[in-house]
């Protein structure tokens, strides 16, 4: 057939036949790759479409949130199955309903308040608690984020604060509630507590053979070594790539040059000035002070002068440049501004003090390759994921993009090795890929993963060790020491509830010297609130039955090596009209509650204006499991 296609591809009966099949597949085959589309669109909030790609990311800041309280380990999986991506999906979507309502109320937020807001962002500060545009650049971009971006977002952000503190303003929680809630909060308990260690058994003895045998089988739990996997772990950092790169002079000089404000100390001065309402009088003082002086045409015309001590130029927005540009000891015209008319005088000058391109050198090659090797770590891990997804071997990947390659002996879920010490310690973002490692087949590889400080980590599974019981032998004398704890516990519960009983007699039965004959300890507790975590030894859930308890009642409990017995020696009740009763937080808790409440119920106010339709499907189809 070929052959027969070779012979006669240059006769007109061929071409023709050749055009009719180019045509049906733009028609019915070609053609439908052009034109079908998967939509991206996850949920419509009235007319506003929120995309795949914004429900990704808001759902990976959700993620990010979550994974230092989970000690690091969080995978997609396991967020999704938190209703983390469900919570990311509302998150956008009341989002949107806000951004709509502030421009139907016509909110607009200014560059000026913008650049208030950025200024006072504590992530842009430097250790002097200044801003910062070093390092203001560096966490947009480490955060992959444009100043315009940025920007817009603070934007939406504010006016959305705007018309939340409108619809949350004024309220006030009623008195009787808030009377109430402090009695429940501030009401206080003493305790007798009697404190029983375990080890306070003594010599329990030491079990035979068969005891041994049947406590190691009845516990094996406790005997067995977790499951420890080989892995090759491949890092990426802006750390190792700065040592590599190169600053030319000219770019020093040119980063100088730019930034030539961060490397001085501005000029400074003392500035005294006199506000009046209007011009005549300001125009009167300037010339008066002239001929008498600043001080006494001041007074002379019934206004005291201010003293601004050591100020910069950006200290006065409207008269910086008049202040600056008067010589020492001379009168300025009288000059306008928002508060008024001015009449200033300069009475000292700090001069300005500029380091020079060789005394920050230094100082500024490390920051610009600091700021290389941030940009060039995005794009690399992008290469990265793109070979590691066609199937190239990890240590070729890493060859080919500097990766730096690490080998792991054995690391159980933890990071811990088989000895109890930390597996790999000068690996610090490994231990948030465990959690993906330990759910990976043999031989693969995880998906390159970002942790801190922009490193990006791929961990492969050379090998895995199951879970297995340690053999009886290894471990006998941790079997001996497990099942004397259990016995000194056992006989202590044993004596805990004699001492329990003696307690319940009554007040005549002293805690004191029950405690002294039952070689226990003895405490009589300070009072305590109710959201008290411990007092005197008292664990949590024994907390929360004394407030549940009546005076004189007694109540049993353990810590991992006591015992505890406690009596409800008094109850202290709150008093809200007392003198010194401080009811502040609990109206402030109220009243925010409150506020809350009003937040759902505008929300769902706009939902009614603005319906939201979500595709569940396409976040199912989107978001699957890999």
């Amino acid at each position: 057939m070929l052959q027969f296609i070779r012979n006669f591809a240059g006769s007109w009966v061929v071409k023709i036949l050749f055009v009719l099949l180019i045509l049906s597949f733009g028609i019915w085959g070609i053609g439908d790759v052009f034109r079908s589309q998967t939509p991206t669109t996850v949920a419509e909030v009235g007319k506003v479409e929120i995309g795949r790609e914004a429900l990704d990311q808001e759902f990976r800041r959700q993620m990010e949130r979550l994974r230092p309280m989970l000690g690091g380990n969080l995978t997609a999986e396991q967020a999704k199955r938190f209703g983390l991506l469900d919570q990311a999906l509302q998150s956008l979507i009341q989002r949107t309903l806000f951004d709509l309502a502030a421009q139907d109320l016509g909110i607009a937020v200014g560059p000026e308040v913008v650049k208030l807001r950025i200024a006072d962002e504590p992530a842009f500060r430097n250790p002097q608690g200044k801003f910062d545009p070093t390092l203001f650049r560096t966490v947009l971009r480490s955060n992959q984020l444009t100043e315009d971006g940025y920007v817009a977002m603070i934007q939406r952000e504010t006016a959305r604060q705007l018309v939340a503190g409108a619809v949350g303003a004024n309220v006030t929680a009623p008195q009787p509630l808030v009377q109430q809630l402090y009695r429940y909060r501030g009401e206080k308990r003493v305790a007798e507590v009697v404190t029983l260690p375990n080890a306070s058994i003594g010599d329990v003895g030491v079990p035979d053979d068969a005891t041994i045998k049947q406590s190691y089988d009845d516990h094996q739990v406790r005997f067995t070594a977790p499951e420890y996997r080989a892995l090759t772990v491949a890092q990426l950092s802006p750390e190792a790539l700065a040592k590599d790169v190169k600053i030319e002079d000219a770019q020093l000089r040119k980063a100088y040059d730019e930034r030539a404000n961060e490397f001085g100390t501005p000029e400074k001065r003392t500035v005294q000035m006199v506000v009046v309402d209007d011009e005549a009088k300001a125009k009167q003082i300037a010339e008066a002070a002239k001929t008498k002086g600043f001080g006494e045409a001041a007074k002379e015309a019934g206004v005291e002068p201010v003293t601004l001590d050591n100020i910069a130029r950006n200290d006065l927005p409207e008269l910086g440049d008049a202040a600056f540009a008067l010589e020492p000891g001379k009168v300025s015209d009288a000059l306008k501004s928002g508060l008024g008319w001015h009449v200033l005088t300069v009475t000292g000058v700090t001069p300005g003090a500029v380091k020079s391109l060789d005394d920050v050198r230094g100082q500024l090659e490390a920051e610009l390759k600091k700021e290389q090797a941030l940009d060039a770590v995005f794009s690399i891990a992008n290469r990265v994921e793109d070979q590691l997804a066609s199937g190239a071997p990890l240590e070729e990947v890493a060859q080919a993009q500097g990766l730096v390659l690490t080998k792991v002996a054995a690391v159980d879920s933890t990071g811990k090795a088989p000895d109890g010490r930390d597996a790999a310690p000068n690996l610090p973002g490994l231990k948030a890929q465990l959690a993906s490692a330990f759910q990976l087949k043999t031989g693969a590889t995880s998906n390159l993963a970002e942790g801190e400080g922009s490193t990006f980590t791929a961990v492969r599974v050379d090998s895995v060790i199951p879970a297995a019981v340690r053999p009886l032998a290894d471990v006998r004398d941790q079997v001996i020491a497990e099942w004397q704890k259990d016995q000194r516990a056992e006989r202590a519960a044993k004596k805990a509830e004699e001492i329990a009983a003696k307690l319940k007699q009554g007040a005549e039965a002293a805690a004191q010297d029950v405690a002294t004959q039952a070689g226990a300890s003895f405490a009589m507790t300070t009072p305590f609130a109710r959201d008290a975590q411990s007092v005197e030894g008292l664990p949590g859930d024994m907390v929360a039955k004394l407030f549940a308890a009546k005076p004189a009642e007694v109540i049993s409990g353990a810590t991992a090596d006591a015992q505890v017995v406690a009596r409800l020696k008094e109850v202290i009740p709150a008093d809200p009209q007392a003198a010194d009763a401080d009811l502040a937080p609990v109206r402030a808790a109220v009243e925010q509650g409150l506020q809350n409440d009003l937040m759902a119920e505008f929300a769902e106010a706009l939902r009614a204006k603005y319906p939201v339709s979500i595709h569940r499907q396409r976040i199912d189809q989107f978001f699957a499991s890999n």
